[in-house]
């Protein structure tokens, strides 16, 4: 009985866990949205609440490309995304400011 009830404990915990496991991790859009990002169309306004970075985050390169970008000069590029303006290292991507429009 014991035996049973560990084998039954684990394989819920293991089931469990899946769901967890399949999410993309959370710096990538969903399918969908990922298709309006390469189409040019903006993401819904719940969309950006999320996916509003700050000072030293790293930009995800799918709205690199969504956005349009300027170089500044060898090391930095601008990035515009919106109503929002990104300074950010070119290399890494990294979010030096961030200015609203």
């Amino acid at each position: 009985m014991r035996k049973l009830l560990t084998a039954a404990l684990l394989g819920i915990g293991i089931v469990g866990s899946l769901p967890v496991a399949a999410q993309p991790p959370g710096d990538q859009l969903p399918p969908g949205l990922q298709k309006k990002v390469e189409r040019g169309e903006p993401l819904p306004p719940g969309w950006q609440k999320k996916v509003n970075y700050r000072e030293g985050d790293y930009l995800d390169r799918d709205l690199l490309r969504y956005g349009t970008v300027e170089d500044i000069d060898g090391n930095r590029q601008r990035v515009r995304i919106e109503d929002r303006v990104y300074t950010i290292i070119r290399d890494t991507r990294e979010i030096l400011d961030i200015l609203d429009q």
